[in-house]
């Protein structure tokens, strides 16, 4: 009886079939194939997604910036610019020059007289308070212990007055410019009167810029601007007896 083997069975000592041979490890690995690789994102995807992001973030901005600017509008009452002044960090009203809106009595000015450049110049009382220093008002002569009262629209509480003390004007002529300041008198002091009686004396140089002077807040509807001293008419061919005023500023708040 031949010998076999245990495992297999197949005879001891016989050549093993070519079809029970089995593969290698190697060659078994290599001929199972593997798994397929994961498909990639295509390259749109990501761009959508960005753009859906950036859109959401710019709502989001737009969002908050329209809140601010519509919180920050303060209401207001329509027709015409306001008076009262911006207010401060605190909630208070800044000063602002109340003269032009107030109502003006002064000396008769001087005539209309024609500059040297062919214009026409006139003297009246409103130029003192139209912001523009080139004009006046003017009056004839030394006018020493005149008056000129601003009536304001409402009581307001000033804490700042000035003036331009003269003439602050200068025009061509030829080839030179006249400047008639020095030319013609300037007001070297004035009083500041209130409706409480209070007074304020204003020294002034001799200067055809603004000359301010801070006060102690006083509330008041008029003001009277009462010139104290002046100096001598203008000196020279060209100079000038006269007495000018080219801006009046009164700085306050509504009372």
């Amino acid at each position: 009886m031949g010998r076999f083997c245990t495992n297999c069975g197949h005879p001891i000592g016989q050549p093993v079939p070519e079809s029970e041979v089995l593969p290698r490890l190697d060659e078994a690995t290599s001929a199972t194939p593997g798994p397929a690789p994961r498909p990639l994102r295509p390259p749109w995807l990501l761009a959508v997604v960005g753009a859906v992001l950036a859109l959401l973030l710019l709502v989001v901005l737009v969002s908050c910036l329209g809140g601010d600017e519509d919180a920050a509008e303060p209401a207001g009452t329509p027709g015409g610019p306001s008076t009262e002044g911006p207010e401060t960090a605190g909630g208070q009203r800044r000063p602002v020059d109340v003269a032009p809106r107030a109502r003006i009595e002064a000396p008769a000015p001087a005539p209309v007289t024609t500059d040297l450049d062919g214009s026409t110049v006139g003297f009246a009382a409103d130029q003192m308070v139209d912001g523009v220093p080139q004009t006046s008002w003017r009056v004839s002569g030394d006018a020493t212990g005149s008056t000129i009262t601003f009536t304001l629209r409402r009581p307001t509480t000033l804490t700042s007055v000035g003036l331009v003390n003269g003439y602050a004007k200068t025009v061509p002529d030829g080839s030179s410019l006249v400047d008639w300041y020095p030319l013609n008198r300037r007001i070297t002091r004035v009083l500041w009167v209130f409706d409480d009686g209070s007074t304020v004396g204003h020294d002034l140089r001799e200067v055809r810029r603004l000359q301010r002077v801070r006060i102690d807040p006083v509330t008041t509807r008029t003001v009277e601007l009462r010139i104290a001293t002046v100096t001598p008419p203008g000196a020279g061919p060209l100079g000038r007896d006269y007495t000018a005023i080219s801006e009046v500023v009164l700085s306050g708040t509504p009372a």
